[in-house]
């Protein structure tokens, strides 16, 4: 009886984690809803180690241990082919981080950040000096 409690909570717990979602549903499908993510990457399909925009260009990212959670580091965003030619960043930008968030029940916030030097706080994410843009989804339903 103790161990069905034990996993009980520890389920919900992990329910409530944005790595929960990411396990349950490796390929999560994702609608646009912020003007930036409808202007730029269109709806997205997030993956353990990739991003597809909606015009199927693939932005590869991997998972970075750090205090800042779900913090992943992110290559070839220059080769993205965007909606309307846009950029993920900044136009230099090929390589940089990224956190993923769930604000609320079926939510995806995604903050880039430029370059060499990932984010280092959770609070206040666009007032760092390398944040370039933030992009917001939700599930499609």
């Amino acid at each position: 009886m103790k161990v069905k409690i034990a996993s009980a909570f520890l389920g919900l717990s992990l329910a409530s984690s944005p790595l929960a979602y990411a396990d349950e549903a490796p390929d999560k499908k994702w609608s646009a809803v912020s003007t930036t993510a409808m202007s730029i990457t269109g709806d997205v399909v997030v993956g353990m180690t990739s991003i597809t925009m909606e015009t199927g260009s693939v932005l590869h990212i991997k998972p970075v241990q750090s205090s800042v959670p779900n913090l992943y580091r992110f290559t070839g965003a220059d080769m993205l082919m965007l909606i309307r030619d846009n950029k993920f960043c900044l136009p230099a930008t090929t390589d940089g981080y990224l956190v993923l968030s769930y604000p609320g029940k079926n939510m995806l916030a995604i903050d880039v950040f430029d370059g060499d030097m990932p984010p280092t706080a959770v609070d206040n994410m666009e007032s760092q000096s390398n944040f370039c843009a933030s992009y917001n989804y939700e599930m499609p339903g």
